[in-house]
């Protein structure tokens, strides 16, 4: 296998010297944790309390039901302490997204991110931030290894199902040979790829299935772009989270002559979130970090503040109309 070199040596010797250095360590994922925030939080929690070390993932937020199958995740809970030594942040490089953890960052000692998203602005005592990376696992893994700290098949498990649900299946266009090896090296440390994919893709409720044809029959195709709302009433009705419905935009990204989807998501009040994916036609993250989010080239995210979800998406056909048309 070759040697995986995205992160430099100072960085890993910064790193390893915080770990040794700390006697309580808290992980923080971003709020509405996918599989790569979940599985890169849990992994190297894992990892740090083989190596001997006292780790705590902090539960800032609800985990959606399709994620619960997750090994080890009984250990995203409430905090046991209101400081720690080290506070690591993980696939997320702004303070705002770790939401009520933020008071318990500022408390701690020591700060650092591990990320892999664009435009990260965060300031803390060691970044390694690497936007070439599909998957804030694959750079947990890298750290993991180098510094060989401790594997099992609960940790491969879990780099594995974040490297798989961050990279659409190994899809996207951010994958390198280097995401391959990671994978083959989690597999062969005893990652349950089977279960994982059974859990992800083969798993799906009748009632999801409804729910995603609901909005599908709501879509407006505006070509190049396809536009959806969801509201939560909507969620409501068919018994399913809002994460649910975050199928549908990769859905209509998928369909012929559609370059840019958005799907539109009601979460609190006059609180909407704009989920973008593009082909090649329009870097998305762009688009988010313009309008205070942020993300990836082919998949990016920001909020909406505003009273209705007629205002929300109307303020979403301007913004697409815009960047067509730049």
């Amino acid at each position: 296998m070759p040697k995986i070199e995205k992160i430099s040596q100072k960085e890993l010797e910064k790193f390893k010297n915080f770990i040794d250095e700390a006697n309580t360590i808290a992980i923080s994922a971003h709020i509405n944790p996918d599989g790569d925030a979940l599985g890169s939080a849990l992994g190297l929690r894992k990892s740090l309390e083989l190596y001997g070390k006292k780790a705590d993932v902090i539960k800032i937020s609800q985990v959606d039901d399709y994620l619960k199958f997750l090994p080890q995740i009984g250990n995203y809970k409430e905090p046991s302490q209101k400081e720690y030594d080290l506070f690591i942040i993980v696939d997320c490089s702004e303070f705002d997204r770790i939401d009520k953890a933020i008071e318990i960052c500022k408390r701690s000692k020591k700060v650092l991110v591990i990320d892999h998203h664009e435009g990260g602005s965060i300031k803390t005592d060691l970044n390694i931030i690497h936007s070439d990376s599909p998957a804030s696992c694959e750079l947990v893994y890298e750290i993991i290894k180098r510094l060989n700290l401790p594997i099992d098949k609960e940790i491969a498990t879990l780099l594995y199902a974040g490297l798989v649900t961050d990279t659409g299946r190994f899809l996207y266009s951010n994958i390198s040979e280097l995401t391959f090896y990671t994978a083959a090296d989690l597999y062969k440390s005893g990652a349950d790829f089977e279960m994982i994919y059974k859990n992800l893709y083969q798993n799906k409720e009748i009632s999801k299935l409804q729910f995603e044809n609901h909005i599908l029959n709501e879509v407006e195709f505006e070509k190049p772009y396809a536009l959806a709302g969801v509201s939560q009433k909507t969620c409501k009705d068919f018994g399913v989270q809002m994460g649910d419905s975050e199928s549908v935009v990769n859905m209509l990204r998928d369909l012929k002559g559609i370059e840019v989807a958005c799907l539109v998501k009601e979460y609190g009040e006059n609180e909407y979130k704009v989920s973008l994916r593009s082909k090649d036609y329009l870097d998305v993250s762009e688009i988010a970090r313009n309008n205070g989010g942020g993300g990836h080239i082919r998949a990016a995210g920001f909020s909406i503040k505003t009273n209705s979800m007629d205002k929300a998406l109307n303020i979403m056909r301007k913004i697409l109309k815009e960047a067509i048309n730049d």
